[in-house]
């Protein structure tokens, strides 16, 4: 039996052609709390934070979870399994689950269809940006996951979804991974982090310096951040809950954010006096915007933990 298994509709809609049963994935672990053991208690606890930051409900999140949990261990265990990720943040976490969870049930026969560019195409984003051919005509060149890149992805996501993010900080350093674009992606994961300055990671750092240049609308914000930052694969309703996360210290002009279960309108935004305040580091941004926020399992809501470019800095209490 051949299984694929996909990060998103927009890869599997166009894979109808390959033999074999596909499995799309729809989570985000790059987004909200995770664990190593991501039992059901873990999924309730991700299911408020969805609906409370994209408004997406908190049931068909579940049910979502649930069922494609329930394909994964349905797949018999001598199946062959090909598994298409790209080189970013967000498909390296979600593989690293995957992989993990497939060890968990002693499945071995694993392949691999991954890439950071190709011919013609710049910036290259990911593999949704490839047409249905172009995709099938990759498989040819899937490449075998050996038993020793199992073991590093149980390691990494365990890493990864530790809630003292400086075991992920030792993970790194510990040799190299032969997981294509893994530790590239888990670094990039630690830019996330809260910095010493002013409390703004580089992304929100980024977002602010385009505002006060004169960048207000979430389209050309949303743009400029990902075209700077290809190795995030921050999706539009991420952005959104990072700007969302980010009131008091940015202001609504015009429309509204992006959000599951709504259309938006073209959103415009402009920094208050505290978010200037914050950009020129004369103020801290959690002296005023600490809701709720996960980096893997650490918990960072209240500046528990920052990054100072090198190593993580904490716990602040």
């Amino acid at each position: 039996m051949k299984v694929h298994i996909v990060n998103g509709d927009m890869v599997g809609n166009k894979l109808t052609d390959l033999e074999g049963d596909m499995i799309i994935w729809r989570e985000m672990y790059d987004l909200g709390p995770v664990d190593p053991d991501m039992n059901d208690r873990l999924l309730k606890k991700r299911a408020v934070f969805f609906e409370n930051m994209l408004g997406l409900p908190n049931e068909l999140f579940l049910n979502t979870c649930r069922q494609q949990e329930q394909e994964l261990r349905s797949i018999p265990i001598d199946a062959d399994i090909t598994l298409w990720f790209e080189h970013d943040r967000y498909d390296q976490t979600m593989l690293l689950y995957l992989l993990k969870s497939l060890k968990e049930r002693g499945l071995t026969n694993l392949y691999m269809v991954t890439a950071d560019a190709y011919p013609g195409i710049d910036p290259f984003f990911g593999l949704g940006q490839l047409t249905a051919s172009q995709l099938t005509a990759l498989h040819t060149d899937r490449i075998p996951i050996t038993e020793k890149q199992m073991q590093e992805a149980e390691l990494g996501w365990n890493a990864y979804a530790s809630d003292d993010p400086r075991d992920l900080v030792y993970w790194l350093l510990q040799g190299e991974c032969s997981l294509p674009y893994t530790k590239r992606a888990l670094r990039r994961h630690l830019t996330y982090f809260p910095s010493e300055k002013n409390g703004l990671n580089e992304v929100e750092e980024h977002i602010f310096q385009l505002i006060h240049e004169g960048i207000g609308s979430f389209t050309e914000l949303y743009q400029n951040v990902t075209a700077q930052r290809s190795d995030d694969g921050l999706s539009d309703l991420h952005f959104a809950a990072i700007l969302d996360h980010l009131k008091p210290l940015l202001r609504l002009t015009e429309g509204t954010l992006p959000s599951y279960d709504a259309e938006p309108e073209e959103a415009v935004l402009e920094l208050t006096y505290e978010g200037i305040e914050v950009l020129m580091e004369r103020e801290d941004r959690f002296d005023y915007a600490a809701s709720e926020w996960w980096l893997g399992g650490a918990a960072v809501q209240h500046g528990e933990w920052r990054w100072d470019g090198e190593k993580i800095i904490g716990k602040r209490t």
